[in-house]
């Protein structure tokens, strides 16, 4: 799944800024990340999240410096800051432009899902790693030291975090994250979160822009529906194949995997033209075709890994795809 889901070249041009910066030479560690120099150079570049992990490896071992991730979003400026967040930073108010950052954040980590909620007088953005494998502890400080010290530069000096929750142990170096964040800190919570008050979101950035906020949010938006046309329908029919086996590949449970609302995922799917069932109905064929060549699987054990209860049913189903039962179809083409 690593190298299927991609990231923002910014996201890894930011890392090599700052190894070039510390007076690195990052021509081996570029070549050995699976980088190249044109990748670098273009905007528009993505990189899967395989070779992104295998970046941070690199600059640790390089470095040696186990708060890595901590400082590169510090030394973070304003000509390494991406589309999406100059789409947030020219927004009309702090409150839009995180309304915005987090409908586009796809753009940014596709192995992330943010969500935003005002819960009274306090405001809650949450990052909801799609998959286990996806957690990355260099790129999430990053991420957090970015997110706190923008919206101090590019909004007001005056927003301060409540607190922040981190996935991850606590580290060592405890006092690097006290200096860079200056809030209190939870570890080893279950997701990562910033929590501020909601009296901020009325703050408007220094130095917005409507023209050029309209202009990259489309821009962006353009991007976006090129890229992840289908997004939903590949990460839906992918968490699929990981709930058949244990019975569990319904509606509710693969919306709650993608961490919206079976009528949230039911709506977008609509948008490309996909019907739930139908889909499950599709998966489960083409993987009842492929695997009953397979005379090492039992029916019992292809229909158990494809989700029905009972043996009884998968052979209903497989005689209504192909018009034989399964026995008489492997004996077929044996």
């Amino acid at each position: 799944m690593l190298d299927k889901t991609t990231v923002s070249i910014s996201s890894a041009r930011s890392v090599i800024h700052y190894l070039t910066e510390q007076g690195y030479d990052c021509s081996s560690i570029i070549q050995q990340s699976g980088l190249t120099q044109a990748q670098l150079n273009d905007q528009e570049a993505r990189l899967n999240l395989k070779d992104y992990h295998k970046l941070w490896d690199l600059a640790l071992a390089c470095t040696s410096d186990p708060a890595i991730g901590l400082h590169v979003g510090e030394q973070s400026n304003a000509h390494l800051m991406g589309l999406v967040a100059n789409v947030l930073v020219h927004s009309d108010t702090l409150e839009q432009g995180i309304e915005q950052y987090v409908r586009l954040y796809s753009l940014v980590n596709e192995g992330i899902e943010l969500t935003f909620d005002k819960q009274g007088a306090i405001s809650v953005l949450e990052f909801h790693h799609r998959h286990p494998e996806f957690y990355c502890k260099h790129d999430m400080e990053r991420t957090l030291v970015i997110a706190v010290q923008r919206t101090k530069q590019y909004v007001n000096d005056e927003i301060r975090m409540e607190q922040i929750n981190i996935a991850h142990p606590k580290p060592e170096y405890i006092d690097e994250y006290q200096r860079l964040l200056g809030c209190k800190i939870n570890f080893n919570q279950p997701l990562t979160s910033i929590e501020f008050q909601s009296k901020f979101l009325h703050f408007n950035p220094k130095q917005k822009n409507p023209y050029v906020k309209s202009a990259l949010q489309n821009y962006a938006e353009g991007i976006s529906n090129t890229l992840f046309k289908r997004n939903i329908e590949d990460k839906a029919k992918a968490i699929i194949m990981e709930l058949l086996p244990h019975g569990q590949a319904d509606i509710d449970h693969v919306a709650q995997h993608l961490h919206m609302s079976r009528q949230t995922l039911y709506r977008k799917l609509k948008k490309e033209g996909v019907v739930f069932q139908e889909m499950i109905e599709e998966i489960r064929q083409k993987q009842a075709l492929k695997m009953i060549e397979d005379d090492h699987l039992s029916l019992s054990e292809i229909a158990f890994v494809l989700g029905f209860s009972e043996l009884s049913a998968f052979s209903r189903a497989f005689k209504r795809w192909t018009g034989e039962s399964p026995k008489r179809y492997r004996q077929n083409k044996s």
